[in-house]
């Protein structure tokens, strides 16, 4: 059983970026709304590996009293600076915000999380050569260990625009099967059961049992909330361990691997700008 470290493989990833970034100056900016805990320590790390690369990083916070309107202009002002190649929500907004209506200002070539509609439609069609940074860690994770989804059963929990939806659709066009599972599925122990990877980004300590787990399966958890004051994955990492044959602690695990993706998807768009 091997037990993924995410901060050893984030770190071979930054150590191919250093290169470009040495000779290539720019700044990566990061806009969020009011004060989310969660929220702020994943732009911290942003904020730390931006200075490992030598990136300027531009922090934009606003309080939650802004309107959808002045958020919108904000964000035009921000992308139209030439020194800033990359531009990032950092998701979730307030639930009042037109959350798409946002993510569409930010275009495609300043876009590393792929989330304006336009580079999420493109990377849905293959269209794309850059993925969006939750596939993109799978793909490493495969990759290293040398794992092919081609003909693979692979059960997605949740279907959200950052994980769930994005990495279905990769695997799909890796020729893999796939079971998305939401809160409407029936009876998801049994299409778990089933999978010879399973992947999971709801963010509900404790979803994913072992009597859930395939012997031999290679389980990958995005999952991220707090239980009992401590930051917990999806996966009842400790009982569902003992029966994967490959798996992600959380923390430690796809958190500094989307983090590396981020950057190498900011390196990619940068080359793109220059073909």
């Amino acid at each position: 059983m091997v037990i993924v470290d995410g901060k050893n493989l984030a770190r071979e990833v930054l150590d191919d970026l250093k290169p470009f970034f040495a000779v290539r100056k720019t700044a990566l900016a990061v806009i969020s709304v009011g004060d989310n805990p969660a929220s702020s320590s994943f732009i911290k790390e942003k904020s730390r590996v931006a200075g490992v690369l030598g990136i300027e990083f531009l922090h934009f916070n606003f309080t939650s009293d802004v309107s959808n309107k002045f958020l919108r202009a904000k964000i035009g002002e921000i992308v139209r600076r030439d020194f800033i190649k990359g531009v990032i929500i950092q998701l979730p907004l307030p639930k009042k915000f037109n959350v798409q209506y946002l993510l569409n200002a930010i275009p495609v070539e300043k876009d590393p999380d792929l989330l304006n509609e336009r580079s999420f439609g493109a990377f849905l069609t293959g269209r794309f050569k850059i993925i969006p940074p939750a596939a993109e860690v799978v793909k490493i994770i495969l990759e290293k260990y040398g794992i092919n989804p081609q003909g693979k059963v692979c059960a997605v929990f949740g279907a959200g625009r950052l994980v769930g939806l994005t990495v279905a659709n990769w695997l799909t066009q890796e020729k893999a099967t796939v079971f998305i599972i939401n809160e409407f599925t029936k009876q998801p122990e049994k299409i778990a059961k089933k999978a010879d990877i399973l992947i999971s980004g709801v963010g509900e300590p404790g979803l994913i049992t072992k009597k859930m787990i395939k012997k031999g399966a290679v389980v990958i958890d995005f999952g991220y909330g707090l239980k009992n004051g401590k930051i917990k994955g999806d996966v009842d990492f400790e009982k569902v361990k003992k029966r994967s044959s490959l798996i992600t602690p959380t923390p430690g695990g796809t958190g500094p691997l989307l983090v590396a993706a981020l950057f190498q998807n900011l390196r990619d768009l940068m080359n793109k700008e220059k073909e």
